[in-house]
């Protein structure tokens, strides 16, 4: 059964059962009312006969008074008697009818009476009726009848109003619910787009804040992992080249298998190991690719080595590679992610250029900061795309070689990792002239 059906059913049933509830406590009611009102009517209507009596007795004579209690006992359905101030029986008038005298309790009241000169007492007079004949008079029965038609067109109105108010009212409730629902599918099958609107119930308006804010969560987390993704596939693509671009130089006698070529072999190898582990670590925590451990090193050795372990690719594109590096510069950063930045940077000076052409890489210092140049003199950037050359996936293909332009990761990755380092990244390029990025790290 829908949840719909289910909330009119239960709704239905509570206002049918509040319903008859209440028509049966009006019933009760009614009828005790009506009882009480019969009652107090028949006692006001003896003492009437009573007070008659006495006046036609004392003033008209008894033949009047036995002709008048004759016509009120059969018209009443009253058994009438007189009797004196000895207790004798003086006159008597049956005038219950036959078919009443079985309805109940045969039921007598007694009325004295005086003399009105001296207030003497005379004797009484006695009236008998069957104790429910009044509950079936004729009078009675209409009423009675008007109020059981009452009540029942009145439950019945009521029956169809509370079936249409449990309809709207199961609506109110379950059209969000199914919304919410709907809403729950569509995340499960990665669907992030849901579109929920608030509920004037406070609780489910509180579980649709819920339901987005669990949607944006894990959209977010989603976009993370695919990010992470991307980053460590970028970051890992650069050793896997260089290792690649070294042993096919010296397979070529291009350059020497001696000690400095081996140790930048070694380097590139730990440098994977290192990205290897970091991946491993995140299959639980994505977040370990971007912390940072920062110790103390010398960022000048660091810079020499990155040069050399790029000589085969600069080679094999016939880049020359000018350096003006001041010795023992010592920073405390994250040796790791600086040695990320410089690759993608001077990866992405090969990039445009492409083939014969300069770079030319700088590190100097003051007091208070530490500036490092990559400049190249390759197709360069124009003025307009410039502000956008950081952002995730931007290419610029009329800017790069797009036989080996990337997807657009690294520059943003050297981006992220400056600023976590408290950095500060700039770009100078001119379209067809080149560009030049600056890092600047405080000591």
């Amino acid at each position: 059964m829908s949840l719909r059906n289910k909330l009119i059913q239960n709704f239905t049933l509570a206002i049918l059962l509040s319903i008859l509830v209440f028509s049966v406590s009006i019933s009760v009611f009614i009828n005790k009312t009506m009882t009480s009102y019969l009652i107090n009517d028949r006692n006001a209507e003896f003492e009437k006969i009573k007070t008659e009596f006495e006046e036609i007795f004392w003033n008209r004579g008894e033949q009047e008074v036995r002709a008048r209690l004759e016509q009120y006992s059969k018209e009443e359905n009253v058994y009438i008697e007189i009797f004196n101030m000895k207790n004798e029986s003086i006159a008597k008038f049956e005038g219950i009818d036959d078919n009443l005298k079985n309805q109940g309790k045969f039921v007598t009241k007694s009325y004295s009476f005086y003399s009105p000169q001296t207030n003497e007492y005379f004797g009484y007079l006695l009236i008998g009726y069957m104790e429910d004949s009044y509950q079936t008079s004729k009078q009675a029965n209409e009423l009675r009848e008007n109020t059981v038609d009452s009540i029942l067109i009145t439950l019945l109105i009521s029956c169809f109003m509370g079936f249409l108010i449990s309809v709207v009212f199961s609506r109110t409730i379950s059209k969000p619910i199914l919304e919410i629902s709907k809403a729950a599918e569509s995340i499960k099958d990665g669907d992030y787009s849901i579109d929920l609107k608030d509920s004037e119930i406070n609780e489910l308006n509180e579980l649709t804040n819920n339901i987005r804010f669990l949607s944006k969560n894990l959209e977010m987390q989603e976009k993370l992992r695919i990010q992470y993704a991307q980053d460590i596939s970028h970051e890992l693509r650069t050793p896997l080249t260089n290792l690649g671009l070294h042993l096919e130089a010296m397979k070529d006698g291009i350059i020497d298998a001696d000690d400095d070529t081996i140790n930048i072999l070694l380097g590139e190898v730990r440098r994977l190991n290192g990205l290897v582990d970091n991946l491993k670590k995140t299959f639980d925590d994505n977040s370990e690719f971007v912390k940072f451990h920062k110790e103390k090193f010398n960022l000048s050795k660091l810079l020499n080595t990155i040069n050399e372990s790029l000589s085969p690719r600069l080679i094999n594109n016939n880049i020359k590679l000018t350096t003006d590096i001041k010795d023992d510069v010592i920073i405390n950063s994250d040796s790791d992610k600086i040695t990320q930045i410089m690759y993608n940077l001077i990866t992405n000076a090969i990039k445009a250029i492409g083939k014969d052409g300069n770079i030319n890489i700088t590190l100097k210092e003051d007091k208070k900061n530490i500036y490092i140049d990559v400049k190249d003199d390759g197709v360069g950037i124009e003025k307009e795309k410039i502000p956008y050359i950081f952002d995730r996936f931007y290419r610029i293909d009329d800017a790069r070689n797009t036989k080996t332009n990337g997807h657009g990761l690294g520059l943003s990755i050297t981006k992220t990792f400056t600023e976590a380092l408290d950095g500060r990244i700039k770009v100078k390029s001119k379209l067809g002239s080149g560009s030049t990025f600056s890092l600047i790290f405080q000591k």
